[in-house]
């Protein structure tokens, strides 16, 4: 069977790749082995560092919305200004131990363990991502360590005071068993915090436009959008009290994928060198199509704050 190059295949060819016990491809909500859904994620995310850092950019590169208040200017001060406002849900106190799962290159986790005296465990998928964050941490010498594990295998030998997520529960199709497994991990009081990507109806998520089914394809189709009751109410069911639903203004998701294009037309030659033309080209019509949707209702940036009670 001839390998499938790219990522833009028929119905068929992906069917006959993934075997036939599995959803039509235009649908979200796949569930797969674990070491399937983690080779997924991985043709997203296993790339080198570099092709990353050239569109995310600033000091922390955030592969997610980042806040434009007036004022800021730069993907630094933008990246900030998110990681402070997730800090706020967070509680962040010197002292603290804290959980991000899905933390990438480990700029978010890096920042908040330095800025506000915590330590801080991380969680990936990806080798690359795994090395670029070790560099990370010692560049910045916090009290940070990464492990490349899948949130189902992880055991914390001692309990959190926050875990967070930033647009990463979207992957999860176990939600539910995810926020378990966090009301476990966390001490009494303890604070959850997941920032997300929703719509704003049940019909949009079994309705994809033909760009949105790209979009899944280029995240190995390991989407699981929901709408913010769907989550709230699997917070409830794991046990959580809700404390803050903080909606952010589609603006700045606007604002941020506009620096991402720009960024990526500047380093363009950067990012093909790295992954390829055709990766970049992927890339950034995905992007596109991501930004363009932001400009009609259909998808909210919410942070959804709970504690353990």
């Amino acid at each position: 069977m001839t390998k499938k190059t790219g990522y833009q295949s028929d119905e068929t060819a992906y069917l006959q790749e993934t075997g036939v016990n599995v959803k039509p491809e235009h649908e979200l909500y796949q569930s797969y082995e674990l070491d399937d859904y983690v080779d997924r994620t991985n043709r997203h995310y296993e790339q080198p560092a570099a092709f990353f850092y050239s569109f995310t950019g600033g000091e922390w590169n955030c592969y997610s919305c980042n806040l434009w208040d007036e004022g800021i200017t730069t993907d630094t001060e933008s990246q900030e200004a998110k990681l402070d406002l997730m800090a706020k849900y967070m509680e962040l106190k010197p002292g603290m131990r804290i959980l991000d799962v899905g933390c990438g290159w480990a700029g978010p986790l890096t920042y908040l363990s330095k800025k506000y005296n915590v330590s801080g465990i991380g969680l990936t998928l990806s080798p690359i991502q795994l090395e670029a964050a070790k560099q990370r941490i010692a560049k910045h010498g916090v009290d940070v360590t990464v492990h490349l594990l899948p949130w189902e295998s992880y055991e914390p030998d001692q309990p959190f005071d926050a875990i967070y997520t930033d647009e990463v529960i979207v992957h999860f199709n176990d939600l539910l068993g995810f926020f378990k497994k966090a009301y476990q991990w966390l001490k009494p009081g303890g604070m959850m915090v997941n920032k997300e990507g929703h719509f704003t109806r049940k019909e949009y998520l079994t309705a994809l436009s033909r760009g949105e089914v790209f979009v899944n394809e280029i995240y190995g189709f390991t989407g699981n959008y929901r709408t913010v009751w769907e989550e709230l109410q699997m917070v409830d069911e794991a046990g959580f009290e809700l404390v803050w639903h903080h909606q952010i203004d589609r603006a700045h998701y606007r604002k941020t994928f506009d620096r991402w294009l720009s960024n990526m037309f500047e380093n363009r030659e950067v990012m093909i060198q790295a992954s390829g033309e055709e990766m970049y080209k992927n890339f950034r019509k995905y992007v596109k199509l991501v930004r363009a949707g932001f400009n009609t209702p259909r998808p909210t940036v919410d942070i959804i704050a709970s504690r353990k009670v």
